[in-house]
């Protein structure tokens, strides 16, 4: 009688600790879905424009935002 308590004791104490594990899994899962999600709807949402165009413009602004910052130092040190 007693042996069969503790067998469901322990049966019951591994179930609970599954079923922890299993939460915790998910709920990783479910922040790194969220996360990835937001760049994927980006592109999900823009019809028609393939997503290499949509990395080409991301690249060229990159560019340009790095042109604009050099332009400016050069002319607060009098170069230009």
């Amino acid at each position: 009688m007693e042996e069969n308590q503790k067998n469901v004791a322990e049966a019951i104490q591994t179930e609970k600790d599954v079923t922890s594990d299993n939460m915790q899994t998910e709920q990783s899962q479910d922040t790194k879905n969220t996360q990835s999600s937001l760049f994927e709807g980006i592109y999900d949402k823009l019809p028609d424009i393939s997503v290499r165009s949509v990395d080409r413009f991301i690249i060229l602004c990159i560019i340009a935002f790095i042109a604009v910052i050099l332009i400016g130092v050069l002319r607060a040190n009098h170069v230009f």
